[in-house]
């Protein structure tokens, strides 16, 4: 399996109920991959007792192809996670109009979209902006994790990914005021 995924992960739990985790990971280039591959396996290793991991994956370029776009939004619109890389400020027009094609179908109550770059620093807040609002949309949670640098002579796909606390998280729409918030209204 690609990135060292543990097998076991997958598969019969000696009777006990696990809990399925469908993962969606939309990444710019190889870079991208490659980062989404080390949060992946941090994800299959620390929570690999809990959930059985269904993992989908999906590069910007193809994204343009109708077929490719529908298997993909199919996809995305039954994810607990959606994990994008990206490079760019700003995503490519096709992958802009692949989330509003999805986002009238997803069904599922709970997920989050999650937005990984390798580094805080000098980050656009336009793709943020945008996500987080596609995130409103489609009644998922946003947050933004950022990865630290890997260990010098460690392979990207192979060095963990260390689970801590993301950048910034953003659970509610920063314009909207909470309907109810008070135990007296």
């Amino acid at each position: 399996m690609s990135a060292g995924l543990d097998v076991n992960v997958f598969g019969d739990k000696g009777g006990e109920t696990t809990k399925r985790c469908a993962i969606v990971s939309i990444y710019e280039d190889l870079g991208g991959r490659d980062l989404l591959l080390r949060l992946c396996d941090s994800l299959a290793r620390k929570f690999k007792d809990d959930f059985e991991f269904q993992f989908d994956w999906w590069r910007f370029k193809y994204l343009a192809d109708p077929e490719i776009a529908m298997e993909a939004a199919q996809s995305a619109a039954q994810a607990d996670l959606i994990l994008l890389a990206a490079q760019s400020p700003e995503l490519p027009v096709e992958v802009q109009r692949w989330f509003e094609g999805w986002l009238p179908n997803r069904q599922a109550a709970d997920g989050a979209l999650v937005l990984v770059r390798p580094s805080p620093k000098g980050a656009s807040q336009s793709l943020p902006a945008f996500l987080r609002r596609t995130a409103r949309r489609a009644r998922l949670d946003y947050l933004s994790l950022s990865s630290p640098e890997p260990a010098a002579g460690v392979a990207g796909a192979g060095a963990g990914f260390p689970l801590v606390q993301p950048d910034r998280i953003e659970l509610q729409a920063d314009d909207e005021p909470p309907m109810h918030w008070g135990i007296n209204e």
